[in-house]
């Protein structure tokens, strides 16, 4: 009688258990790591800009520091104020933050677990937000020759980042040594 084996129809072979857990670690810390960063700057900035009454501080001759409040989601798209448009944001954006922890859980590569770390980390930045102040805090924006580019902080940055990552990952040859 011949011997089952368990060979797969994919060209790679299979990511062991724990090194799965070795990037769902990783992204956690780095995660954690954002979070922590992104609420610090917007407490320091929040001090910075708000006592000296600056709408905007000019640091380069392209780039502010400013106050503002993002509402919407991305670039303050579907903008609106008030306490159902809060808590239906919270609501979405934790869900899918779980849905982040989740792919994080089965990442098989290191780009992987970076990317979504970044973005995981990014969301919980901007959710904190909503829950205390039901809306994003922003200071950083972009300007040239009279364009603005929708003012930002470091949770976004974060999470364009980790798509950047993912966006890699998905290019870049398979091999399970990543």
């Amino acid at each position: 009688m011949p011997e089952k084996t368990n060979e797969s129809t994919n060209d790679s072979p299979p990511v062991p258990a724990q090194t799965n857990r070795h990037f769902f670690v990783i992204g956690l810390i780095l995660a954690v790591f954002v979070f922590v960063f992104d609420q610090f700057s917007k407490i320091a900035m929040y001090r910075f800009i708000v006592p000296n009454e600056w709408s905007a501080l000019e640091i380069l001759p392209v780039f502010n520091i400013v106050h503002t409040w993002n509402y919407g989601v991305s670039f303050s798209l579907f903008y609106a104020e008030g306490e159902m448009r809060r808590w239906f944001l919270v609501a979405t954006m934790l869900v899918i933050s779980a849905g982040v922890v989740y792919w994080l859980y089965k990442a098989t590569t290191r780009l992987q677990g970076i990317g979504l770390g970044l973005i995981l980390g990014g969301a919980l930045g901007n959710i904190c937000d909503r829950l205390a102040h039901g809306a994003v805090f922003d200071f950083l924006q972009f300007h040239l020759a009279g364009y603005y580019w929708p003012s930002f902080n470091l949770a976004d940055s974060a999470i364009v980042v980790g798509v950047g990552f993912l966006l890699l990952e998905s290019f870049v040859q398979r091999h399970p040594s990543r």
